[in-house]
């Protein structure tokens, strides 16, 4: 074996390790949770849910305000201005695809992200 055939090895070695840590370090950011806020279908703000946020965000536009609470891996509505309050009363949400809608304010909170516990179905 020759210097050449030991640094190749080498390289490849230290390329399949750089490899193998970027793909593990992208799965564990796919897997995070993330909260969008979405104000007449264009997006506001984005959170990433994690056991150390805790964030209130007020939201005034010319349609009304609200205040989200984004508290470790929950979110909700703790106030609106809207005169039926069904976004107030739609409680707490913990899980990806589940979402707090305002009509009146135009203004969507979804989680996004990878939900572990769902099944896929394949074609």
């Amino acid at each position: 074996m020759t210097k050449y055939d030991k640094i190749l090895i080498l390289l490849v070695i230290l390329a399949s390790i750089f490899g193998f840590v970027l793909i593990n370090q992208s799965i564990v950011q796919g897997n995070q949770k993330q909260v969008e806020i979405l104000i007449n279908n264009q997006l506001y703000k984005k959170y990433t849910l994690d056991r150390g946020l805790d964030e209130k965000v007020i939201i005034e536009s010319f349609l009304g305000k609200n205040i989200i609470h984004i508290d470790n891996n929950q979110v909700t509505m703790i106030q609106s201005t809207c005169p039926d309050q069904i976004c107030v009363n739609m409680g707490t949400i913990t899980e990806p695809g589940q979402m707090i809608v305002c009509l009146p304010h135009r203004l969507i909170v979804v989680i996004i992200g990878d939900d572990s516990d769902t099944d896929t179905i394949v074609n």
